[in-house]
């Protein structure tokens, strides 16, 4: 059992006993570390770290910040008071570090495009070679940053791996020169920094970079890792299609609120399974009974499957061992079998490569029919070929896989601690050279804050017809429309019916009542149809979609004297990505009360309105969320697509979109003076002609996601000059406020006492924020669960407030109420969730790109298509060429739900 971390009041544990008992859970004594005094998330202000080391127990350290402390974004202007108070118990160690110092080098290799495994192995070749240079070992981050504890002479080194080569050849010889910085790493800037005296300036940097690499060079040595995880084998579980996961440790030593912290989390990811090649291949084509004959092209294996073999295997180590020392190979593709590969050698003459393993190895080749991989210029027959243990793999996961990957990560905060501290135990800092000289102590408890739950925002529907039932009080997250109506029900003039399906598998009666439970729910929630009774088209031929539905729109306007539908409810074939089959099984109320939320929306109506206290006649506001999403990892010529939602409404409720394609892998939008300008022209249209107002909007909070904090500076570089001036040239100038929201991180947490949270789940309750503890010295950033965790362990998001005209007005109290509230707005839910709104609204927007490509130029919009080497790849312009922005019928609707 992991132990509990002190808590204030050591007069007792916590309530229900869960964590009672274990080791440390009694060691908190009074004034001791995480003793009562200056306790985690404690109301005390507490005092800063003293100066000769950093204090492992100072929990809930709240030290000012200096009036010379520059941020990256807004200072912290204090901290939130409302809401009711728990404690929660978060995955991050307290930290204790002396004051001391390391020199930092350069390292320089030749060649220069090494990778960064072979670096890492470089290092500790040269240090094995040269004890006397190296009398304690160097800290390097495998590129070109090297801190070291004692001082070492400039100088190049001269390096060698590989064992002389068959034919007598010298070994390859690397380079690596080690260059002395001027500036010593001074580890008690970290101390200044935490205590709120000092800037995140490079030499605050470059101490948490030494210390994050002391951390990591022990378990990079043991196990397979990544930047900032390692994966171990035990417990891994087989994903079929060769391939496997492997659970995983994060570790980051961050600083927070005066004191440093170990961030341990959890994480997994997807490995070839290790073992034969011929195995693995087998098993991603799922050639049955293990055929190894039907990896022939000439017993049947097709060009489809060659490339998607192709794709499985480029990246992939494999080991050989035909020349009787073992051989590493980094596989580039697949190559004709063996039988069917001529080449002229030395000594043999014209020879295919079964010839050629018989006469030179002695080995008569089982399969020479089968496919041969490419590694570098040579083609090696599957057969012979081992893949290595170890390697990450990045294919993409079919809907099964990636069901078994969720499976297997899904872990209730319960157990997701326990297994944390098992990966601490695991660990064993004290153990590590690395950390030991760094003189880094890892205290094994873990921290404990405060986090507030705030109240829940009402919900305004419809006053009718019981005016009594116009406000609704959501419960943990969630509440139920049943038996009230929409604040504002859509108007549908009438629709359309297609189903894509014969006529003998979905017939006229079910058809009949599909329709029948789709036009009593519009009814129950307030949505008026004029026309209940649609046309019904069956399409079997599916060859050309839109001739079909411009047909059935003729076909429509034909018997409905010239009006054209307003709404399409197409029927799906059981196959369909969406499985909207379901409406075959007679779908009950719910089904259809969800499909209804949906439907509202998209045709310009109002689910229900947050009460936010934001909102304020005298004070027009608008809400921006922004999203960008990136090809996958690998891929080359694909483009990154990018989003704004803004709101339009008075109730911030109601939300348009902009979207546009840019170079792949770049964050900043580049369009975003062209979004802003049609955001608020969508604004003013819907101001002066719906609310029938014009006064200019005076508020802008700009939401981002996905943008990381080295790139916090680039948004306010890049992205706010852009709102500035399409604000300056509609006429407006709103005071602009810029959230930056985040979901990719590691903090997690869970109740102390389980009382105060989930009772089903163990999870955090929806509201709580965290705004102290754990938190960031100097930028004002916050911690908040907007929604009420179902399976697994509740991620928090991650707000940072990088730019503030607002302030005071905007308190933090404000603030933190109005990511609550707006996480209360997403539309197609009675559900809070994990991010605000438009936040998500922007990233729906992104999901949808494919739908932008014109199919006929067969150019595909997804992110996760195979990985290709460059040659052939589309450029951007023929994304650009292919590509359509929003139709101007879908520009001014929530069309993405």
């Amino acid at each position: 059992m992991p132990p509990r971390a002190a808590v204030s009041q050591v007069s007792r544990p916590p309530r229900g006993g869960g964590d009672r008992g274990g080791r440390g859970g009694r060691g908190a004594g009074r004034g001791g570390p995480g003793g009562a005094r200056g306790g985690a998330g404690g109301r005390g202000r507490g005092t800063p770290a003293p100066r000769g080391g950093m204090q492992a127990g100072d929990r809930d350290n709240r030290p000012s910040i200096a009036g010379h402390v520059q941020a990256v974004g807004l200072k912290r202007p204090g901290f939130g008071t409302n809401g009711r108070v728990i404690k929660v118990r978060m995955n991050s160690f307290p930290v204790t570090v002396p004051n001391d110092f390391l020199h930092q080098y350069d390292v320089v290799s030749t060649p220069d495009d090494m990778s960064k495994r072979l670096r890492l192995r470089l290092m500790d070749k040269l240090q094995e070679d040269k004890p006397a240079v190296f009398t304690s070992p160097v800290l390097y981050d495998g590129q070109a940053i090297m801190f070291s504890k004692q001082k070492l002479p400039t100088q190049e080194h001269d390096i060698c791996i590989d064992p002389p080569r068959p034919n007598g050849k010298p070994p390859k010889v690397y380079k690596l020169k080690i260059t002395a910085v001027d500036a010593r790493v001074n580890l008690d800037c970290l101390h200044e920094f935490v205590a709120g005296r000092l800037t995140h300036d490079a030499a605050v940097q470059m101490s948490e970079m030494a210390l994050n690499i002391a951390i990591r060079m022990l378990p990079r040595k043991k196990y397979p890792s990544n930047a900032r995880s390692f994966f171990i084998e035990d417990g891994k579980r087989a994903l079929g299609a060769g391939l496997e996961v492997r659970r995983g440790y994060f570790q980051s030593l961050r600083p927070a609120i005066g004191r440093l912290l170990l961030n341990l989390d959890i994480s997994a990811a997807v490995f070839y399974k290790p073992g034969p090649l011929i195995g693995a291949c087998l098993e991603f084509l799922g050639v049955p009974g293990g055929r190894v004959e039907l990896l022939s092209p000439a017993r049947g294996l097709r060009d489809s499957d060659l490339k998607r073999l192709a794709t499985f295997v480029r990246g992939m180590v494999v080991t050989t061992r035909h020349t009787g020392k073992s051989r590493t190979h980094r596989v580039t593709g697949i190559a004709q079998p063996p039988a069917a590969i001529q080449f002229n050698h030395d000594k043999f003459g014209p020879i295919n490569v079964v010839q050629y393993f018989k006469k030179q190895y002695n080995i008569t080749l089982q399969y020479p029919g089968i496919v041969c991989v490419k590694a570098g210029k040579d083609s090696i027959p599957i057969e012979l070929c081992e893949i290595q243990p170890g390697q990450f793999s990045h294919n993409d996961l079919t809907p099964d896989q990636t069901k078994v990957m969720v499976e297997f990560s899904t872990m209730n905060p319960h157990n997701r601690f326990q297994t944390i501290f098992q990966g601490l135990q695991m660990l064993d800092y004290g153990q590590s050279e690395y950390v030991r000289q760094c003189g880094i102590t890892v205290e094994p408890l873990f921290v404990e804050v405060d986090a507030r739950i705030l109240p829940e925002p009402n919900l305004k529907v419809a006053p009718n017809p019981n005016p009594r039932k116009a406000e609704i009080i959501p419960d943990n997250g969630k509440w139920n429309m049943l038996n009230s109506k929409y604040y504002k029900g859509a108007r549908i003039s009438g629709f359309l019916v297609i189903i894509f399906e014969k006529e003998g598998r979905f017939g006229e009666q079910i058809a009949k009542d599909m329709i029948k439970g789709f036009v009593n729910a519009a009814k129950d929630f307030g949505v008026t149809i004029d026309d209940p009774v649609p046309k019904v088209k069956w399409v079997i031929n599916r060859s050309n979609i839109e001739k079909s539905l411009v047909e059935a729109g003729h076909a429509y306007k034909a018997e409905k004297g010239g009006k054209s539908p307003q709404l399409i409810l197409a029927v799906l074939p059981p196959n369909s990505k969406d499985l909207y089959n379901e409406i075959k099984r007679r779908a009950n109320h719910q089904y259809w009360a969800n499909i209804m939320l949906k439907v509202n929306v998209k045709m310009d109506g109002t689910n229900f309105v947050p009460n936010l206290s934001i909102i304020d006649v005298a004070k027009p506001t608008i809400i921006m969320g922004a999203d960008a999403i990136h090809p996958a990892p690998g891929t080359v010529g694909k483009p990154s697509f990018t989003a704004l939602v803004s709101s339009v409404d008075t109730n911030l409720s109601k939300y348009v979109a902009s979207n546009g394609i840019q170079e792949g892998k770049k964050e900043m939008i580049e369009d975003m003076h062209g979004m802003c300008t049609n955001a608020l022209e969508k604004w003013q249209q819907h101001q002066r002609l719906v609310e029938n107002k014009r006064k200019p909007p005076l508020r802008l909070i700009y939401f981002r996601d996905g943008v990381s904090e080295g790139e916090f500076p680039q948004v306010l570089a890049k992205e706010l000059p852009k709102i500035k001036a399409a604000c300056k040239d509609k006429n407006c100038d709103p005071k602009i406020t810029i959230i930056i929201a985040v979901k990719r991180h590691h903090h997690r947490g869970m109740p102390v006492d389980p009382r105060d949270g989930d009772s089903k789940s163990g999870n955090i309750p929806a509201g709580a924020t965290i705004d102290t503890g754990i938190m960031h010295p100097v930028e004002h950033d916050y911690l908040q669960y907007t929604h009420g965790g179902l399976l697994g362990t509740s991620r928090p998001a991650r707000y940072t407030v990088l730019y503030d005209e607002n302030v005071p007005n905007l308190s933090p109290d404000a603030i933190q109420a109005l990511t609550y509230g707006l996480a209360h707005s997403f539309a197609r839910a009675t559900r809070s969730v994990s991010i605000p709104a438009p936040v998500y609204y922007a990233h729906l927007v992104c999901a949808k790109r494919a739908v932008h490509f014109d199919p006929a130029k067969n150019i595909g919009g997804s992110d996760t298509a195979s990985q290709v080497s460059g040659a052939g790849a589309p450029g951007l312009q023929a994304y650009k060429d292919a590509w359509s922005g929003i139709h101007s019928a879908q520009s001014g609707v929530m069309y993405w739900m």
